[in-house]
């Protein structure tokens, strides 16, 4: 039933929001070819595996010098983008017509040519320009030929929007500067200021890492695992089904740090279960998206901007995933609680365990969680973000293989060796150890006692040796993390190629193909970056950076709350036709300006975050933005999540949407909350001691508390139906209460206490028959 729901759905999905075209085999073939050229070099060049192999092949006495050559960053960001600029043409067509979307036409090749000529000339061109700082007439033809294409490939894979924003900037900056083309091209396309600026930085030398993480986890079925063993743990109890799905989307979220994308995973499983326990199609289409959305902003991987965030407030990105935490669990608890709300006003029970696979099995396989786990700890342990990715990928790759059932071997005694050699590769001493378990499998391999020549043998000696190998040469800790990942790409590969096992095939396309997707799953990411990073150019050559926050808080009035709620509305309709991570880039520079001069000279926000430079107004201001991009997913009247989701439900749009909105009050109301409470983001506590934890856990409390209110006013649930005056009081308080004033969040406490002890005596709430 589930099965054939999902099939229908995904064909409709496909068939209405899909931009993409489908190709012939010799075109797939390039696009393929392309997306696997993005990883290779990105891992030989820009994260720098060349120098890790030829430090670790030094060690061994081996000096290849050719290993050392290297490219300057802005080259590699150009080769990059002249692979994602292939891939948008071949992939998306110029226009939404049968013909276009058919086949590949010649104005395509067109384009595709240009792009390469504009990308490539700066590929060579640059190293020239490094040492001279010279440009001549042709790079300037070069560089508008090259803002084109981009911006050409951005609107056909987002739309519109983003590229009319950047023209409108372009303008600006053009008339600002005397229409001077030669400052205009060395600034845009030569100079790491415009294309090739802080956006792209960091799309290319971190988030691809986790894309390419990501991609992987999806191929060996992480997202159906974590699932379907939600949906075992709660789907018999009442409202189970959904409270499933706000778990799993929210760890799912973790994985593929796109509110669509996990709709259409998580949500082809979870949207049927909750129809079929009686959730109405606008609720069960509600919450998958609401629970989705809320995966950019869930630790440890969260979306795309919240990297650049930390490359832009010069914080690194362990720390702001500590400052997502609270925040994250706001939103979560808010979802949680409204789907309880609606449980209980429903009336829903549970359905039969009979339907969902033993819980017994998803513990014995809990271990495929393993690689969350370790790119959670590296990440707060402060290990480079790109490394951590590339690390945890290892990992992923080798528990997948030893999950594999049909691969015989003792299942626990692997498991056991995969955490030790995890544990003593992080270590980063033991070798010793990791040799003896070497012995111990191949002694019980020829004794043919729980384990045999396998590939799950073979893929555990590879790992276990070439860890032990670098622990006895010296490898640095980081480069031996790095190489453990990619070297464990090499070995799932080779050890797939010769597996005569169905498992084993698989595993080897799941492989193979997690690089494909990795580069086809980039394209919007890259060019959103790039088309952002003209718009930063813009501000950079105008000046307009520097005084564009003084502009906006004088039209304001200097009044906080006011630019707030602009800033807000700004970033919502933004992000109704712009990714989140270019609404992001556009509002940090637009609007967070302004923000952080309203406040900084007010305590606490012009404190120092403690160990870092910036101050706390900047942070707070930037995650002020960053939230509100993300939410714009799920905002009406595009809400392309909210899009999704009332589609796998076959439900109304508009019902689906502003249910959403309801769900996700917390998304709306938090960014407020922790604005105005800043030791809510955790790292912006100089000293703790108990007042400090009283006064964090205080916070916490009372929001929650604010989110229980909001779910029991607008559900109209409270142990029985609350009359509208009483529910109408408790939105009102509840709101008041978000300034978390100690007097309006009791008024509220008491509020509830007295709807849920003496609500049926006094009238307010109708008994239930």
């Amino acid at each position: 039933m589930v099965a054939e729901e999902k099939r229908v759905d995904i064909e409709k999905l496909e068939e209405v929001i899909s931009r993409t075209r489908k190709l012939s085999p010799p075109f797939d073939k390039i696009v393929t070819v392309a997306a696997i050229l993005i990883g290779i070099y990105e891992i030989l060049f820009i994260f720098n595996f060349n120098g890790a192999l030829y430090d670790m092949l030094a060690r061994l006495g081996i000096k290849l010098n050719f290993l050392l050559y290297t490219l300057q960053s802005q080259q590699g960001e150009a080769f990059v983008l002249a692979m994602i600029l292939l891939i948008a043409y071949l992939l998306y067509p110029m226009r939404r017509t049968k013909e276009s979307i058919r086949k590949v036409e010649p104005i395509d090749f067109i384009f595709i040519g240009l792009s390469l000529l504009a990308m490539f000339y700066l590929f060579f061109r640059y190293p020239s320009y490094a040492e001279t700082a010279t440009v001549y007439q042709r790079d300037v033809i070069f560089a508008v030929l090259a803002i084109f294409v981009v911006l050409e490939a951005t609107r056909r894979v987002i739309g519109w929007v983003l590229p009319l924003v950047v023209i409108v900037f372009l303008g600006y900056a053009m008339q600002n500067i005397g229409f001077n083309w030669t400052v205009f091209a060395e600034h845009m396309y030569l100079a790491s200021e415009g294309i090739f600026a802080t956006p792209l930085y960091v799309m290319t030398i971190y988030v691809f890492a986790f894309i390419f993480f990501g991609a992987f986890l999806l191929k060996i079925g992480v997202s159906d695992y974590i699932t379907e063993f939600m949906i075992s743990l709660f789907g018999s109890r009442p409202g189970g089904p959904a409270k499933a799905a706000v778990i799993a989307s929210g760890l799912m979220g973790t994985v593929s740090g796109s509110s669509v994308a996990n709709v259409l995973t998580t949500g082809t499983f979870t949207i049927p279960l909750m129809k079929k326990a009686g959730y109405p199609p606008e609720i069960a289409g509600a919450v998958e998206p609401v629970a989705s959305t809320g995966g950019q902003l869930m630790p440890p991987i969260m979306g795309a901007a919240a990297f650049i965030m930390a490359e832009f407030l010069g914080i690194p990105y362990n720390k702001i995933i500590i400052a997502a935490v609270i925040p994250a669990l706001v939103y979560y608890s808010g979802v949680y609680l409204f789907i309880d709300r609606e449980t209980k006003r429903l009336g829903l029970k549970g359905m039969p365990r009979e339907h969902f696979k033993p819980i017994k099995y998803f513990l014995r396989k809990s271990y495929i969680l393993l690689p969350i786990a370790v790119i959670t700890v590296a990440l707060v342990w402060g290990i480079p973000a790109h490394i951590a990715a590339i690390s945890s990928l290892g990992v992923a790759i080798w528990v997948a293989w030893i999950s594999k059932d049909e691969i015989h071997g003792n299942e626990a005694l692997y498991v056991a060796i995969v955490l030790i050699g995890t544990l003593l590769m992080f270590y980063g001493k033991g070798a010793v150890i990791l040799l003896g378990l070497i012995g111990l499998l191949l002694v019980l391999a020829i004794l043919k006692k729980e384990v045999t020549f396998n590939e799950k043998l073979y893929i555990t000696v590879l790992f276990l040796g070439f860890i032990a190998l670098n622990q006895v040469i010296g490898v640095r800790r980081e480069n031996l993390l790095f190489m453990t990942g990619i070297f464990g790409i090499v070995f799932s590969l080779v050890v797939g190629a010769i597996s005569k096992s169905q498992d084993g095939k698989r595993m080897f396309s799941a492989t193979y193909e997690s690089m494909i997707e990795a580069g086809k799953t980039s394209t919007a990411v890259m060019l959103a970056a790039a088309s952002a990073g003209l718009i930063q150019g813009s501000l950079t050559i105008t000046g307009l950076a520097n005084s564009l926050g003084y502009r906006l808080a004088e039209l304001t009035g200097g009044n906080l709350w006011l630019l707030l709620v602009v800033t807000m509305v700004f970033s919502l309709i933004l992000g109704m036709g712009v990714p989140t991570t270019a609404n992001y880039i556009i509002t940090s520079l637009v609007m967070a300006p302004a923000i952080y001069q309203a406040v900084s000279s007010v305590y606490p926000y012009d404190q120092p975050v403690p160990g870092f430079g910036t101050v706390i107004a900047l942070l707070a201001a930037h995650f002020f933005v960053f939230y509100f991009g993300i939410l714009a997913d799920i905002t009406p009247p595009v809400a392309l999540a909210s899009y999704a989701g009332s589609a796998l439900a076959g439900g109304d749009f508009w019902k689906t949407a502003l249910n959403a909105v309801r769900y996700a009050v917390a998304g709306y109301i938090g960014p407020y909350i922790y604005f105005t409470h800043p030791e809510m983001f955790i790292i912006t506590v100089k000293d703790w001691h108990i007042g400090t934890v009283g006064l964090v856990l205080y916070d916490l409390l009372a929001t929650i508390l604010v989110l229980y209110m909001l779910s029991v006013g607008f559900t109209g649930w409270l142990g029985g139906h609350l009359n509208k005056v009483y529910r109408a009081i408790l939105v009102v308080v509840a709101f008041a209460a978000a300034s978390l004033n100690p007097g309006v969040v009791g008024l509220g406490l008491i509020l509830v206490l007295v709807g849920a002890f003496a609500g049926k005596k006094i009238g307010v709430v109708k008994a239930t028959p």
